[in-house]
């Protein structure tokens, strides 16, 4: 048997503005659930059809790149934690 192996994009909270993270869950097409001192948020696969472009959706601007790590890195998922590490190439916010 095998098992399914996922990998996530650890980032800390400071790479989205306050206003993004409170309503992370509320964009379409963002699948993001929230925990205690972060979220978890889906990366839809590039190829998906079925998934508006990144370039085309109502989403806030610091997202695009952030999506466009995480699949470039061949990730399914961005956990965003209060503690996780900042990218370098990822602009930060101060909340």
């Amino acid at each position: 048997m095998t098992h399914a192996i996922r990998t996530f994009l650890d980032l800390s909270t400071g790479h989205l503005r306050e206003q993004t993270c409170r309503h992370l869950a509320d964009y379409k097409g963002i699948i993001a659930h929230e925990f205690t001192y972060g979220w978890l948020m889906y990366i839809h696969d590039p190829d998906d059809d079925s998934v508006e472009p990144i370039d085309q959706a109502d989403w806030p601007d610091e997202l695009a790149p952030i999506i466009q790590l995480a699949q470039a890195s061949g990730c399914d998922y961005v956990l965003f934690d209060a503690d996780g590490p900042h990218a370098d190439n990822l602009p930060v916010f101060a909340w």
